[in-house]
């Protein structure tokens, strides 16, 4: 079986699992769960219903804050319905009117566009139904904004393309804009240039067309065909670097081209670590950390607790030297080598219980 179909195959089944759960409305209810010296509504006065609304399921990413997300709605007692339908912007807006007429009690958005969410997000207000959203500027004061610090993302991992390249390099750029950690993300990669003017950009592609990885493999091809002098890659998704990583395999430049991105995942982890591989860094924050974070968020302002606007996630670096060195083979043993990445210390309260085994 080639590398190629084996990925195809695993980017398909991910997604189709994904898009099956999200689309029957995925549904954690943990039953009756008392929890000590809570406030209103989580004393036991009643069940808590939440929507989680998601624009993206593709990736390991994803599947981890959901899984983060349902944790600790179990662990506090809430019903949590999910909706999601990977990529389809205008199925997300629906879903929020689908969650008001569920009468839910908060909504969290997960992704999306601003221009598709902005007045459903704000219908579900005027309902009395409080939101808040992971990576979508919603511009609404009522709203909080949860998002991985995506500016200081952008920037660890093109760090580490300038310490290994001695701060010279002609890089290719994976990118899509209008997907608001992108865009961050982009804006690291403006001033890093302005900075650096040894670090040149010499072409930019990126498709979010599904199959992610595969999608974007072919047009790395192709600019890799175009532009020999190519010798880093800045590609700020995991699903990006994926396909990076297959166009080099495929044009056996893996010893040519190093690879720098954002996100972690077991997948990621193997791909970086096995021999040869080009994939040299990533910057990346904890997905589960980020889903429980959200959930509460939600939970805080139900509870009437004061809440900042703007909620961010500060990330790590993983370099391919530091996990070979540590013998991290995957999530677990990267949480267990690094127990700094476990946690995130924010949307807490002494009534809010965290997982016990410090995943979040």
């Amino acid at each position: 079986m080639s590398k190629k179909f084996l990925i195809v195959v695993l980017a398909v089944v991910g997604a189709t699992v994904a898009l099956t759960g999200c689309a029957k409305k995925a549904e954690a209810d943990s039953g009756k769960v008392v929890l000590k010296d809570a406030p209103k509504p989580f004393d036991g006065s009643k069940q808590v219903h939440i929507a989680l609304i998601r624009q993206m399921v593709e990736g390991e990413f994803m599947q981890m804050y959901q899984a983060g997300a349902e944790r600790q709605a179990e662990q506090l007692g809430i019903k949590l319905t999910v909706f999601g339908k990977n990529m389809d912007n205008q199925a997300q807006a629906n879903f929020v009117y689908q969650a008001i007429n569920m009468k839910v009690d908060g909504i969290i958005l997960d992704h999306g566009l601003s221009e598709t969410l902005i007045k459903p997000a704000q219908d579900a207000i005027a309902a009395g139904i409080p939101v808040v959203a992971f990576d979508v500027d919603l511009q609404n004061p009522a709203i909080t904004q949860i998002a991985q610090d995506d500016h200081a993302l952008g920037r660890l991992a093109l760090e580490a393309l300038i310490a290994d390249h001695d701060g010279k390099a002609n890089v290719g750029y994976v990118y899509v804009a209008g997907i608001l950690p992108l865009d961050k993300r982009d804006a690291s990669f403006t001033k890093i240039k302005a900075e650096f003017p040894g670090i040149k950009e010499t072409v930019r592609t990126g498709t979010l067309e599904s199959p992610f990885s595969i999608k974007n493999a072919d047009q790395v091809k192709a600019a890799l065909k175009a532009n020999p002098s190519i010798n880093a890659y800045f590609s700020p998704y995991d699903e990006f670097a994926k396909g990076v990583v297959l166009a080099l395999e495929e044009l056996g430049m893996t010893d040519k081209v190093k690879v720098y991105s954002a996100d972690i995942s077991t997948q990621d982890i193997e791909l970086m670590t096995k021999d040869g591989s080009p994939w040299a860094g990533t910057a990346a924050t904890n997905p589960s950390a980020i889903g429980a974070t959200s959930v509460r968020a939600i939970a805080l302002k139900l509870a009437g607790a004061p809440l900042a606007h703007d909620v961010l996630i500060p990330p790590m670096l993983f370099t391919q030297k530091a996990l070979r060195e540590s013998g991290v083979r995957n999530m677990n043993e990267l949480r267990e080598k690094f127990p700094a990445f476990n946690s995130v210390d924010v949307c807490t309260a002494p009534w809010i219980p965290m997982d016990s085994k410090g995943m979040y």
